[in-house]
């Protein structure tokens, strides 16, 4: 159990693809300039990924790698159909517009080109599951997140919440506004990871000598 708790935590913390790994920051960047574009990114973003590690997972290991990855792609063109039509009933065909090309990039996020490969299709089912629905909901924090944070900067109102802090900052609705706040996002949250990283090796390396003292008495 607490190996799966571990793995678990792989997605969200230690291999986090937009904070730590860097592989999706352009969704983030270019699409969650608010809170409502944020959640509909990562409604597709969960669709596309959920259905297509799924299906990969069938793929036979015998084909050569190269024509597997092709296959991978196209299972995930077809699971971009739901995840297509899923943002279109619950935001109407304006935040397909706003989205933009953006959407259909999900098709080759890191999840379903490399992660299938390399970790998805070596575990049991359940267990891909928990990984899976890991590394799916540590984009989705941080799309989400960063969507507020702009959502906040820029019209001063969270979805539909009005809060009013009394200045705004433009540039953050742009690109680069974006590239810049997850680059910043990025460095703190390393920075903090690394630290609890020292943290608990100096507890274990204590708890080491402790045992080492209780062993001489």
């Amino acid at each position: 159990m607490e190996k799966s708790k571990y793995r678990l935590s792989d997605g969200l913390v230690r291999q986090n693809i937009v904070l730590m790994s860097a592989t999706a920051i352009a969704p983030v960047a270019a699409c969650a300039t608010n809170y409502d574009n944020a959640v509909a990114i990562s409604v597709g973003f969960t669709i596309i990924s959920f259905i297509s590690v799924f299906l990969c997972r069938f793929v036979p290991k015998k084909i050569v790698y190269t024509i597997r990855v092709i296959i991978y792609a196209l299972i995930a063109g077809l699971a971009f159909i739901p995840a297509y039509l899923a943002v279109r009933e619950f935001y109407g065909q304006d935040m397909i517009d706003t989205l933009g090309v953006y959407l259909p990039v999900l098709v080759v996020n890191p999840l379903i080109l490399t992660k299938t490969e390399t970790r998805f299709s070596l575990r049991p089912p359940l267990l891909m599951t928990f990984e899976l629905a890991g590394y799916i909901t540590g984009f989705n924090a941080v799309c989400i997140t960063i969507g507020i944070v702009r959502d906040l900067l820029v019209n001063n109102k969270i979805g539909n919440l009005e809060v009013g802090i009394g200045f705004a900052i433009p540039a953050m609705s742009t690109t680069f506004g974006g590239l810049v706040l997850v680059g910043v996002a990025a460095g703190l949250f390393r920075w903090l990871y690394n630290q609890n990283k020292e943290r608990q090796a100096v507890m274990l390396a204590k708890e080491r000598e402790r045992q080492e003292l209780l062993k001489q008495l």
